[in-house]
């Protein structure tokens, strides 16, 4: 067995710590970046969730004809009209800001705030909003997106749970699960008619 002078295993150790202060100081920097585009997203959302509850009036103001306004001032109007819509998605937002906020939380933010920003992303494009708030919308949902990207082992972890099919339950053929599953059918389309009409 031939030995290998010193140096070289001092060069392979000062290699491999290197490497692996690298790859720690990779993680930190990915986790300060998380963190920064998180209080961003929350900080943004709490400020626009909190105007909503407040930035509307009732729509009695508003004298033109609904085929004058504008996209915008159709959409104001809507919210003016609707303020409990309003308030909700307000909250709405600024519960998602908040769960951001926290460690724990963080993907569930993620899911609150994607959904509320899909829909203003909608809004603003088809009520033909101010191009700055669609813009500031779209920056939101990447910076959401690249959140959502850095915790990519959690949410495939998430998706394997999800879309793994639990084993068969023994017992009934499948024919009797779908004579039962059928039943509940009827019956749940049964009640809805019976409260809808």
């Amino acid at each position: 067995m031939t030995e290998r002078p010193l140096g070289t295993l001092t060069a392979e150790a000062s290699t491999q710590h290197i490497m692996f202060t690298l790859m720690l100081e990779h993680g930190r920097l990915l986790r300060i970046v998380e963190l920064a585009f998180r209080w961003h997203v929350a900080l943004s959302l709490f400020i626009y969730g909190f105007a909503k509850t407040v930035q509307f009036s009732p729509t009695s103001g508003v004298d033109a004809a609904t085929n004058t306004l504008t996209g915008q001032q159709l959409m104001w109007a809507f919210y003016g009209y609707s303020l409990g819509y309003a308030k909700f998605l307000g909250v709405v937002e600024m519960l998602g800001a908040g769960l951001l906020l926290f460690r724990r939380t963080v993907l569930l933010g993620c899911l609150v705030v994607t959904t509320v920003l899909v829909n203003v992303i909608a809004q603003d494009i088809v009520y033909d909003v101010l191009e700055g708030a669609l813009r500031a919308a779209i920056i939101y949902q990447v910076l959401t997106a690249f959140i959502i990207l850095l915790n990519r082992d959690q949410v495939l972890s998430i998706w394997k749970a999800f879309t793994t099919p639990t084993p068969k339950p023994a017992g009934l053929p499948w024919y009797w699960l779908a004579v039962g599953a059928a039943l509940v059918l009827i019956s749940t389309l049964t009640l809805e008619h019976s409260f809808t009409h």
